[in-house]
């Protein structure tokens, strides 16, 4: 892979989370910038709207190969929300199936979500997602 625009093809293949990666036709609000810039081409980071330079390359292959080894140190880089819920039986049930299916997930539960509720999530990474369609139907709450 020698271009970013290869490399965004590559993250969307993968099922990267782009929630933090601005990248081609990707925006995010905050979190890594891929991009040329006028020191050739630059890794940037974004709070708030407001980018600071990481590192800049010379060449485009040198910023695309660096930028695939730092998303790849994050498994939340490829991190999607499957399953949403207040009720504990359906987080469990949730659980049973994507073991049952073999899928590798993250419980992150939130304590305190919302008038001393728990927010009981689930993740999964990468091309799972793929597979859940119909999961995410049944157990992300709205």
């Amino acid at each position: 892979m020698k271009t970013i625009q290869e490399l965004e093809q590559y993250l969307e293949e993968n099922c990267y989370n782009f929630d933090s990666i601005t990248i081609g036709r990707h925006y995010a609000y905050e979190g890594l910038v891929v991009k040329s810039c006028a020191l050739g081409y630059c890794l940037f980071s974004s709070e708030r709207g407001r980018e600071t330079l990481l590192k800049a390359f010379p060449t485009e292959e040198e910023l695309v190969a660096y930028t695939l080894a730092q998303l790849d140190k994050d498994p939340w880089n490829k991190a999607h929300i499957v399953a949403f819920t207040f009720d504990q039986k359906q987080i469990k049930k949730a659980e049973f199936k994507l073991k049952w299916m073999g899928i590798q997930y993250k419980r992150n539960d939130i304590p305190n979500f919302r008038a001393g509720q728990i927010a009981y999530r689930i993740f999964v990474y990468g091309r799972d997602i793929l597979r859940l369609d119909d999961f995410k139907k049944q157990y992300m709450q709205h």
